[in-house]
């Protein structure tokens, strides 16, 4: 059973030249995700109150957080159906989809089913104690529930869109996730815009239009899965997943839960803690956390590549491929990273004021404007082994540093702040401090990696 090349053209090429025909469509498609989030921002912070974007914030934090918790069904899904691509394994490539879409299927209707018991513990713990937050009926956490209520409807479809996506990367086809996320992030911002702006909707519009976007990406996802590979599922009997793959994808997979959950417990901790400085300064990192987005998006283009390529040389056992392509995925992604930290130190004020017309905000986020600057350059490295260590699927080391950085660097940084009153710098500091430790452990590792022949 010979298996189609997604992503091979006629003309071999080189390492980078494959690199970059992998990178820049997920980066284009990934751009468009803190695109879409630097819309939603630019139509919440032209109103006149910043409720609205501060519940926008807390929500979006809250589900970025639950979906991406599970984004094993993303990352595991890739690494895998690469290394399967390398070994010529086209019905375990099929296997693993459909395995994929089952699990992401089930969790999603689990969280919707659940959701009266989940968010109003998540969005209590978002936004803590502070009265200017929760108690009146008009408050900011009451625009964050009306958010949530939409948002969840959407849980299936999200998590679908994880699966299939990182099949397609894994595919080595990178052009078709550029199609699903363009053109629904573009459907998400006509119906901002519509329901924000035209209804006068707000809070409710924006979740609504977000809505509208998932179930759109999992159709189109849909319908390029049988466009290209229909006669490949004729091999297989029935669309139910396999005990022994689904078995395998759990055991794998169970790592990077652990790893995401530790991320995204920083990220939260992150903006509840901004929260209790003060309504505009919870805002002012929103408008600060869309452009670290950016920059994460953008430089997880090279990270998705890895993740393809490295899979693909791990999948044929061929330790010399691997440790070239590393070499080439670094060196693209420092390029991209200077050239981000340029961007934001020279631009970054007018992003600002194109983002908001409230000028506390503004004062505000111009003020730790610099530590995004600083950003890419700090985080360029985690980004890109994250992408190195999916596609060898040497997830338990990525944990293991994740739990590391979290609770041995994050969390003692931020309380040493607060002790001295850093206030805002010192959950910026903390975050700096956290990204250069992953950083920095995953480097390392690799190294030990490659010198000892150990990435099979």
């Amino acid at each position: 059973m010979s298996l189609p090349s997604d992503a091979q053209p006629t003309k071999p090429l080189n390492l980078h030249q494959r690199l970059w025909l992998l990178a820049w469509p997920m980066m284009l498609s990934n751009i468009t995700v803190p695109l879409l989030g630097l819309v939603d921002t630019a139509v919440l912070g032209h109103l006149d109150e910043s409720k609205y974007l501060a519940g926008v914030a807390l929500g979006t934090t809250l589900f970025t957080s639950v979906f991406w918790l599970f984004g094993f069904l993303r990352m595991g899904t890739c690494g895998m159906t690469a290394q399967a691509v390398g070994g010529q394994d086209t019905r375990r490539i099929l296997q693993l989809l459909i395995s994929a879409g089952w699990l992401a299927t089930t969790i999603g209707l689990i969280l919707a089913l659940f959701s009266p018991l989940w968010m109003p513990i998540g969005l209590g713990i978002l936004a803590g104690d502070h009265t200017n937050l929760q108690d009146t009926t008009d408050s900011v956490y009451q625009q964050a529930v009306l958010y949530a209520q939409w948002r969840v409807i959407g849980a299936p479809f999200v998590l679908l869109n994880y699966a299939i996506i990182g099949w397609f990367v894994g595919r080595q086809n990178t052009k078709v996730p550029l199609y699903m996320l363009v053109i629904a992030n573009l459907i998400n911002i006509f119906l901002d815009l519509i329901l924000v702006i035209g209804f006068n909707m707000n809070v409710e519009g924006v979740a609504i239009a977000t809505l509208a976007a998932d179930v759109s990406a999992t159709v189109l996802g849909a319908v390029f899965i049988l466009r290209y590979y229909r006669k490949e599922f004729s091999f297989i009997r029935r669309w139910l997943p396999q005990l022994a793959t689904l078995k395998e994808m759990i055991l794998v997979n169970r790592y990077i839960f652990v790893r995401t959950g530790t991320l995204l417990f920083t990220f939260a901790f992150f903006t509840a803690q901004g929260a209790r400085l003060g309504e505009e300064t919870l805002a002012a990192n929103a408008v600060l956390l869309t452009f670290l987005l950016l920059i994460s998006n953008a430089l997880d283009g090279f990270a998705h590549g890895a993740e393809a390529l490295v899979g693909e040389a791990c999948g044929q056992k061929n330790h010399s491929q691997t440790i070239r392509v590393i070499r080439v995925c670094l060196i693209w992604s420092a390029v991209s990273a200077v050239v981000l930290t340029l961007a934001f130190a020279l631009g970054g004020q007018l992003l600002i004021s194109f983002l908001t017309d409230l000028e506390q905000i503004k004062v505000i986020a111009n003020q730790y404007l610099p530590w995004l600057a600083a950003m890419p350059l700090i985080a360029v490295w985690c980004y890109t082994y994250d992408g190195v260590f999916i596609g060898a699927t040497k997830v338990k080391a990525m944990q293991n540093i994740m739990l590391i950085s979290t609770f041995a660097v994050f969390l003692p940084i931020l309380w040493l702040s607060q002790k001295y009153d850093l206030a805002n710098h010192g959950l910026w500091l903390a975050m700096s401090c956290f990204m250069a430790t992953r950083s920095l452990g995953m480097a390392w590792r690799s190294n030990r990696y490659s010198k000892r022949r150990q990435w099979f």
